[in-house]
């Protein structure tokens, strides 16, 4: 009985984990060399959020709006949602100027705590004109795959647990295949 839960767990892990390498990320020096050169081209008037799991590490979703689509703000905005191990406590760190319009904001946040994150955004001086955010589209033919996949449709994503407003949120699919 104990093997069922146990089993979702491993897959539901494992699969984070594949997900993970499959989406291959750049790293922020690669992803900067474009970002300047587009950035110099012309830019969207306002701020645009960016949710990424690190500032460092650039996900496929972030690439393909600002540098394949060529959607850059006058001010872009990374922001990273960390979970501690504590239960309480909140702190925030704001990096400006990672390169022209682009800055980061980290939010470390107790995992019993419940973030306002527009709060959070205007004590720091962010007034967003749109929020982006990245959703996995999952393509396999291995059957645990398609299982951790049907487990991932199922749990709510970042987006609905915070409840962001919903008229400034823009999500970008991106089809992997594991």
């Amino acid at each position: 009985l104990a093997s069922i839960p146990f089993t979702a767990i491993l897959i539901w892990t494992r699969g984070q984990q594949a997900l993970y390498r499959a989406l291959k990320p750049l790293d922020l020096e690669t992803y900067l060399m474009s970002y300047e050169q587009i950035y110099k081209k012309g830019h969207i008037s306002g701020t645009g959020l960016f949710f990424v799991k690190e500032w460092s590490v650039i996900p496929p979703y972030l690439v393909h709006c600002t540098i394949r689509s060529n959607i850059i703000y006058e001010r872009n905005v990374l922001i990273s949602l960390v979970r501690t191990d504590d239960p309480h406590g909140l702190e925030t760190a704001l990096n400006i100027g990672l390169a022209t319009g682009l800055d980061a904001i980290e939010i470390r946040a107790g995992y019993m705590e419940m973030l306002d994150i527009e709060g959070i955004l205007k004590t720091n001086n962010i007034t967003e004109k749109v929020i982006f955010y990245g959703i996995e589209d999952i393509e396999t033919s291995n059957i645990f795959w398609k299982l951790f996949s049907t487990i991932k449709r199922q749990t709510p994503n970042f987006v609905q647990f915070h409840k962001l407003p919903s008229a400034k949120l823009q999500g970008v699919v991106t089809r992997v295949e594991m």
